[in-house]
């Protein structure tokens, strides 16, 4: 089994997620779980779309780039607003580093504003994070409208051209909103159990989209309520 695969990391149906955003956090109970689906490979280079995949010179990167399909409809992004994805991505070769950008223009996972890329910090590897068993640590959410840009590196250190790819594996969720502070605050006080999680950096959480906002807002908890 995928260590991904266990309950530590996915949640189930009838469990209680909470995405903090920049506007607060956003506490939904998942409803029906898909099965865990692998979009695999993705390779870079090939302006977003799998079958492009071409080889990155050594010490080269690909570039901006989120999955997309001929019809440039997007793979890590919800079809509709009613679908949540958590998505877990393994990386080939082993020494390949991927980047992540989320929203796009906006680094992650960088301890300077703005960085350079490649550099020494603020990615992902194909040593940590396996093609085929990818890390707890690459856990994103996404929502409609909301979803990554990556850039892959081909270090120096290959001495060769490279094809870079990655695997993600993408569990969908219906959901249902929660509407009631009082048990909110119950979760963000670890009062009951809840699967929650920063949208983006803990110093800089993402917007949130807006239809989220036009619907939910005066749901949403600061964390100085809590």
């Amino acid at each position: 089994m995928l260590e991904i695969e266990t309950e530590n990391f996915i949640p189930q149906e009838n469990f209680f997620v909470g995405l903090l955003f920049d506007e607060g956090y956003w506490f939904v109970q998942l409803l029906r779980k898909q099965q865990l689906t692998r979009y695999k490979p993705h390779l870079f280079g090939g302006s977003g779309v799998s079958s492009n995949g071409t080889p990155i010179a050594s010490g080269g990167t690909s570039g901006w780039e989120t999955p997309v399909d001929a019809a440039a409809r997007r793979y890590l992004e919800p079809q509709e607003e009613e679908t949540l994805y958590q998505i877990f991505t393994g990386i080939a070769p082993s020494q390949a580093k991927l980047y992540l950008q989320y929203t796009q223009r906006v680094d992650r996972m960088n301890l300077i504003v703005p960085r350079p890329v490649p550099g020494a910090f603020g990615y992902w590897d194909g040593v940590t994070s396996l093609y085929d068993d990818p890390a707890p640590e690459t856990e994103l959410w996404t929502l409609h409208d909301l979803y990554p840009h990556f850039n892959a590196e081909n270090p120096a250190i290959s001495g060769a051209d490279k094809m870079i790819a990655a695997a993600f594996y993408i569990n969908a969720y219906t959901y249902k909103v929660i509407k009631e502070k009082p048990k909110i605050l119950q979760f963000l006080r670890k009062e009951k159990p809840a699967h929650i999680r920063t949208m983006g950096d803990g110093d800089r959480p993402i917007k949130a989209p807006a239809w989220l906002l036009d619907d939910y807002k005066q749901w949403l908890v600061k964390p100085e309520e809590v």
